[in-house]
């Protein structure tokens, strides 16, 4: 797995790992991370493409839309040469913070690739525990998931995952045709799958450009592969 951010991603994975890993039989590893202030999409794909060359592993890279300095272009190159070397992605729009979110409340306005107003109702939301400071300080309390941050996002998968499916159905796409009703997660083939079939697999309609999917956030799908927030969790 390779993740965009050093800090708010990683730390949410490895609270999957603590405490869902052992009951579920998964372990998931990350790639070497070069940058603490964050990869470009396209490099977050490349990396776990390399770090996972000759292996059986299963490839997830996690980036999102925010900030205006990432173009569609370049969002849509990263998830083109995903298809093509068979990564999943979990694309978070405007942030990933969306994806934290989603835990205590929809949201679906759209945002423009800004995270700022995602920012203020996680911090403001009175079932957040430990998120009011979030993101204002240097160091692991400005955007690590420890403590009373991680405990809160605990047992309410389900809510996440609920409201994300939903922001599918909801999808911008002019074209339509998008939705995650009954979407199952499977291992994709290890490369050359067509572009559209990949996209389908994200319950998203040929078409629908994934820089203007706001808001989404596809974490969900990487936990409903490792079956988190099922009925048994």
């Amino acid at each position: 797995m390779a993740t965009e951010g050093a800090k708010t991603e990683q730390d949410y994975v490895n609270l999957l790992n603590r405490v869902y890993g052992g009951g579920k039989g998964f372990f998931l590893r990350f790639c070497p991370h070069p940058d603490r202030n964050g990869l470009r999409p396209v490099k977050v794909v490349k990396t776990v493409i390399e770090a996972a060359r000759g292996t059986e592993a299963e490839m997830w890279a996690l980036f999102d839309r925010d900030s205006g300095d990432k173009t569609p272009q370049e969002i849509g190159e990263a998830m083109r040469l995903a298809a093509a070397n068979g990564v999943q992605v979990a694309l978070s729009h405007p942030s990933f913070e969306l994806w934290l979110l989603l835990h205590f409340q929809q949201h679906t306005s759209p945002e423009n690739g800004r995270s700022a107003a995602v920012i203020d109702k996680l911090r403001k939301h009175p079932d957040a525990d430990g998120f009011a400071d979030y993101d204002t300080q240097s160091g692991d309390r400005g955007k690590g998931l420890g403590g009373r941050r991680g405990e809160a996002l605990l047992k309410k998968e389900k809510i996440a995952i609920r409201n994300a499916r939903a922001l599918v159905r909801q999808c911008p796409n002019p074209h339509g045709g998008c939705s995650a009703r009954g979407l199952t997660v499977e291992r994709i083939p290890a490369e050359g799958e067509p572009y559209d079939d990949w996209t389908r697999r994200t319950g998203h309609a040929p078409g629908c450009d994934p820089a203007l999917r706001d808001p989404s956030a596809d974490v969900w799908r990487l936990l409903v592969s490792l079956g988190i927030g099922t009925d048994e969790t």
